[in-house]
C-alpha cells in the first residue's frame, strides 16, 4: 500500500500493489478503507488487480468517490485471490 495523496479534484488515491505466490495464475480484489484523523471510514473502494501470473507482482490505483478533506489513511480491509 502506497501513501495516499489528494488530486487536483479533490479525490484520494492510493496504489495497492498485489504479489501472486500461487503457482497459477490468479486475480485479486481488494478492499480499500480509507480513514479520517480519528479513524472513522470515510470511504471504501475495491480494486482488481485480473490475470496476474504467476510469482508477478500488480498494481491498482484505489480512487475515493468524493472529496474526503483533511488528513486521510488508508488500509487493506479485505483481500481475496480467485
Amino acid at each position: 500500500m502506497g501513501t495516499p495523496a489528494t488530486e487536483r479534484d479533490g479525490r484520494t488515491t492510493v496504489v495497492v500493489t498485489v504479489d501472486n505466490t500461487a503457482g497459477s495464475a490468479k486475480s485479486f480484489l481488494v478492499q480499500v478503507d480509507f480513514t479520517d484523523r480519528s479513524g472513522k471510514r470515510v470511504d471504501v473502494v475495491l480494486v482488481t488487480v485480473s490475470g496476474l501470473a504467476a510469482g508477478d507482482s500488480g498494481q491498482a490505483t484505489a480512487r475515493s468517490t468524493h472529496d474526503l478533506g483533511g488528513e486521510v489513511t488508508a488500509k487493506v480491509a479485505r483481500a481475496v485471490r480467485y
